[in-house]
């Protein structure tokens, strides 16, 4: 926008997998420093409703040592369409496929350190339908009223933020 952003000089690979650790060296106005940053393919994030109910998933995390109460989200593959992610994700979280899937937002999840994008959908006119899911999850499928659901995001028992906003997008 107004100002010259830095240049990236040096660029170091640290970690590859389902997404890619990078370590940059950067020059902006005489100054050299170091940001440490995740490139990612961008997620999905799925409002799943039928009826007056949504679908949660619950399952541990590692990173926070719990079981996390979450919307049913997923990573995109290389080339995939996000719709196509979406669709995919529900079937292997939820046993689900989405016959009307609507946009609600586009949003960085944590800017100051990935590139990664989720996109939020509505996901409705749900159908039976499995894809086996990823070896690594195991995955409780908790379904409650959307109502209740949103005023446990109200009053922060939603401890996931991307779900958190998911259900505050929700009609």
């Amino acid at each position: 926008m107004g100002r010259p952003h830095p240049r990236v000089a040096k660029r170091a690979t640290l970690y590859e997998g389902p997404f890619t650790v990078l370590l940059d060296e950067l020059r902006d106005a005489g100054r050299i420093y170091s940001r440490a940053w995740v490139r990612h393919p961008g997620a999905v994030v799925l409002v799943p409703l039928i009826g007056d109910d949504v679908l949660l998933v619950r399952q541990y995390r590692h990173a926070t040592g719990q079981e996390i109460l979450e919307l049913p989200a997923g990573t995109c593959e290389p080339g995939e369409p996000v719709e196509e992610t979406a669709r995919r994700e529900l079937q292997e979280e939820c046993g689900y496929l989405p016959r009307a899937l609507r946009p609600l937002l586009q949003a960085y999840a944590a800017p100051g350190y990935s590139s990664e994008i989720y996109h939020f959908f509505l996901a409705e006119e749900l159908e039976p339908s499995t894809l086996p899911g990823d070896e690594d999850e195991d995955i409780e499928i908790v379904r409650m009223s959307l109502r209740e659901a949103q005023d446990r995001a109200h009053r922060g028992e939603i401890g996931d933020a991307k779900t958190a906003l998911g259900l505050l997008l929700a009609p």
